[in-house]
């Protein structure tokens, strides 16, 4: 990992049966280094947070990357910088590797795109939302 990263994750205690295990599965991963580090919300009471991260169902996180920068005064701060990447529910399974790839990708800042991707993509002139959906079977 070259650069920071925050899960910032979403829960709640009552009518969320996968919470409690995909806030240990976290709690984990950012043990295993000191560049990531998780912060918690609860789902139904940080509600600023929610709509910030546009958050709509629990358990869910997203993956940031946290930036240091200079202040004028010479104290560094941090600063999140959100590619939009949101998984929804306890990333295991297949999951698992997709979410360890978010993290690198994320704390590298690069996609890893080829040239002839990135032209492509830079053509997109609207808002796009893409999801994938997966399944533990």
């Amino acid at each position: 990992m070259t650069g920071r990263v925050r899960l910032v994750f979403f829960t709640q205690a009552l009518g969320c049966d996968t919470c409690n295990i995909t806030g240990q599965l976290l709690d984990e991963v950012a043990a295993l280094g000191e560049k990531i580090e998780l912060v918690t919300y609860n789902f139904a009471i940080d509600r600023a947070e929610v709509e910030r991260f546009a958050i709509a169902r629990v358990p869910a996180f997203a993956v940031v990357r946290l930036d240091e920068n200079q202040t004028a005064e010479g104290t560094t701060e941090l600063r999140e910088h959100d590619y939009g990447i949101r998984f929804y529910g306890v990333p295991s399974g297949y999951e698992f590797t997709s979410f360890v790839g978010a993290i690198l990708d994320v704390s590298s800042a690069d996609s890893h795109l080829s040239e002839a991707s990135r032209a492509l993509i830079a053509q997109i002139n609207s808002p796009a939302h893409i999801q994938v959906f997966t399944t533990p079977t």
